[in-house]
Formats: C-alpha cells, sequence, structure tokens
C-alpha cells in the first residue's frame, strides 16, 4: 500500500491490520468532507478538496465512495448518530415527559452551539447535498416525532390535538435553527433553548405552565 493511501499513519510495519487501516481512511475521509464543506460549502466542494483535507488519494476515495454525496450522507449519518446518543444520554435521568424534552432540546442544542461547523452540515448543507441527503434529513427530522408525541398523555383539554402536530412544531424549530446557522451564528443556538422550550411544550402542557417551565431554564 502507497504511503499516501495510508494517510497519516507511518508506512511499513505500522502494526494495523488492513481492516484497520481501511476504517481509518474512511473516518479520515469523512472528516476531511466535513471540513471542507464548512470552508467552502458543499457546492463548491470537489474530490480534490476533500482527499486533500483527508491526506489519502482518489483512488482510496473511490475504495470508499462513489462520490462526494454518498460522502457527506456518510458524514450526516454519523453526525444524526452522535446527536442520537447525546440526547438519549441528557434524557435518561430524567423521569416525566416535560422534562425529558427540555434535556433533549438543550443537549442537541449545546452541541450544535459548540461545533459550528458540524451545525451548518447538519443543518443548512444537508438540504442542499443532493436528494439522497435531502431525504435523509427530512427521514432525521421525522424521527424525532414519537419524542413530542409522548406530551400528549400530558395534555388535559379534552380536544385532540391535529394529527400534524409534531411535525409541524419540528419543521418550524428546524427552520428557525438553520436560518440562524445560516447566518453564522450558530454559536447563539444555546441562547433560543427558553425559546424553543416554550414552543415545544405549549400545545401538551398549555401557554402557561409552558412558559413557567421554560422561563425557569437555568
Amino acid at each position: 500500500m502507497a504511503d499516501d493511501e495510508l494517510g497519516p499513519l507511518p508506512a511499513g510495519r505500522h502494526g494495523f491490520s488492513r481492516e484497520q487501516v481501511a476504517h481509518h481512511q474512511r473516518e479520515r475521509l469523512i472528516a476531511g468532507l466535513a471540513s471542507a464543506v464548512a470552508a467552502k460549502g458543499y457546492s463548491a466542494v470537489t474530490l480534490a478538496d476533500i482527499t486533500a483535507e483527508a491526506r489519502v488519494s482518489r483512488r482510496v476515495f473511490y475504495e470508499n465512495f462513489e462520490g462526494k454525496e454518498e460522502c457527506f450522507l456518510a458524514a450526516f449519518e454519523a453526525l444524526v448518530g452522535h446527536l442520537r446518543e447525546l440526547v438519549a444520554e441528557a434524557v435518561a435521568p430524567e423521569e416525566d415527559w416535560p422534562r425529558k424534552a427540555l434535556a433533549g432540546l438543550r443537549a442537541a442544542l449545546a452541541f450544535l452551539a459548540a461545533e459550528p461547523d458540524l451545525a451548518r452540515l447538519c443543518l443548512v448543507e444537508s438540504q442542499i447535498a443532493g436528494p439522497a441527503v435531502a431525504a435523509r434529513f427530512h427521514d432525521a427530522v421525522h424521527d424525532l416525532i414519537p419524542h413530542l408525541q409522548g406530551g400528549r398523555a400530558e395534555r388535559s383539554a379534552a380536544r385532540e390535538l391535529p394529527p400534524t402536530t409534531e411535525e409541524s412544531t419540528l419543521g418550524a424549530l428546524v427552520m428557525l435553527a438553520s436560518r440562524k446557522v445560516a447566518a453564522g451564528e450558530a454559536a447563539a443556538l444555546e441562547s433560543l433553548l427558553p425559546e424553543f422550550a416554550e414552543f415545544i411544550l405549549a400545545p401538551y402542557l398549555g401557554a402557561e405552565e409552558a412558559t413557567r417551565l421554560a422561563s425557569s431554564i437555568e
């Protein structure tokens, strides 16, 4: 294997198996794409940009991905998976739905605010990175619906909520967050926690209780 195909791994007797080398190269390509997209935007990024960031050859790229859209999709999946783990860890200690909702929202916003490049990849570039990625973005948002549906059991009002309540709520929040990130203000996402919390809780708990809980967030 040529040195450039090993990326930053030492050539020769580096002690890594072929499987470990392949995994390492794939991870570097995913990270390289994320860095290149952060610097130039998805539309302007070339294969040369990705391989330069990853420090691997073009041949290694094509051993892992058919093109940059597939590489972007892998990066998006890794990011969504990490966010899912962070949210699950945050909500686990909480006992009731309102606190679970707040804990999950806090964890997601805190991570995206701390990682503005990844926030852009997730919320902005994913919507212009081709049909496969756009569809996966839609699915990832749709996967959050059951987490909000738990709030229906908290309602005291007799009238049922419209079946599209959760989808509409998530769509509005994603749009607001995406605009913030697109404007270069990803670091301010965490400050939106009270506003977002009130927006999520209000359909289920009523405006007064939602405002009370949201205003109690430290």
